[in-house]
């Protein structure tokens, strides 16, 4: 049950160039959601790799980017730890999307939210 407390989840729209073709795309704005109630966050992607790796990550106010979970399109994936319990997520191949949904929503949910797509940082030396 709801105790009147919004709880605001801000998604930042980013855009992954990994390859010429690969991309990840976020809705941009606030995601307000109860305390209690449950919140999805959406994120579509494209790619030529027939086994892309989805991310989610979050950042806190003054902290790091922290990972939250990763799926596979050729299925399976896994949750850190801390996030095991509330947050859920599944790669759909057909429509290309991995929305995040966050069940039982606290207050220390509050943060930015970025899904990224594998290879997440590339090198050239």
């Amino acid at each position: 049950m709801a105790h009147g407390l919004n709880i605001i989840v801000i998604l930042a729209a980013i855009c992954l160039e990994i390859r010429a073709q690969d991309t990840v795309i976020q809705s941009t704005g606030d995601v307000i959601g109860y305390e209690g109630g449950s919140v999805t966050l959406n994120c579509s992607y494209t790619t030529s790799d027939i086994n892309a790796y989805l991310f989610w990550y979050l950042q806190r106010p003054n902290q790091y980017p922290q990972y939250v979970l990763k799926r596979f399109a050729l299925g399976g994936g896994e949750n850190a730890v801390e996030f095991n319990r509330r947050f859920n997520a599944s790669l759909d191949k057909a429509t290309k999307t991995v929305p995040l949904t966050i069940e039982d929503v606290q207050l220390c949910d509050s943060a930015v939210y970025y899904c990224a797509l594998r290879p997440t940082v590339t090198v050239t030396l």
